[in-house]
């Protein structure tokens, strides 16, 4: 198996240093940075391009638009002609494109605009009255109530 790429002269300094070590990581993920500014350039200016991984010839990019990392994929040995002529990734082989996964939305708490009217809300009561199902009464209850103001 060969031995990783050195990308950056400066990550000479840290490489006898342990892969857990942290001054290693933080050297690691800096240079990854310094690359996804370099390769801005030569990638599709629409989409939002990260270098998340370069070592063995291998680099690794995440985008946030799937139709541009088909592109990229697509033309995949193009962008290594372009890429291999940047003297950090002169050993580069392969190419991968990740779509970059959305942050997960947090959850938005809604307010009624409008509460309802005394007629609707006694008719949701006597509806609830007349219904043998328990749940189903409890909800009507509930939609009838003025407090229930706020869903998630």
């Amino acid at each position: 198996m060969r031995s990783p790429k050195i990308c950056f002269t400066e990550l000479n300094q840290v490489s006898s240093q342990r892969l857990g070590n942290f001054s290693f990581l933080q050297s690691q993920v800096a240079n990854w940075q310094k690359l996804t500014q370099i390769i801005q350039s030569h990638l599709p200016p629409q989409g939002q391009w990260q270098v998340v991984y370069y070592q063995n010839g291998l680099l690794t990019i995440t985008g946030d638009n799937q139709a541009l990392i088909s592109q990229v994929r697509y033309l995949h040995n193009q962008f290594i002609q372009k890429f291999k002529t940047i003297p950090s990734l002169e050993g580069l082989e392969r190419i991968q494109v990740i779509l970059k996964t959305p942050d997960k939305p947090t959850s938005k708490k809604y307010t009624r605009s409008k509460t309802l009217s005394n007629e609707t809300q006694q008719a949701l009561r006597q509806a609830a009255s007349l219904v043998n199902d328990a749940k189903l009464s409890q909800a009507l209850l509930r939609l009838a109530s003025p407090d229930n103001i706020k869903v998630e």
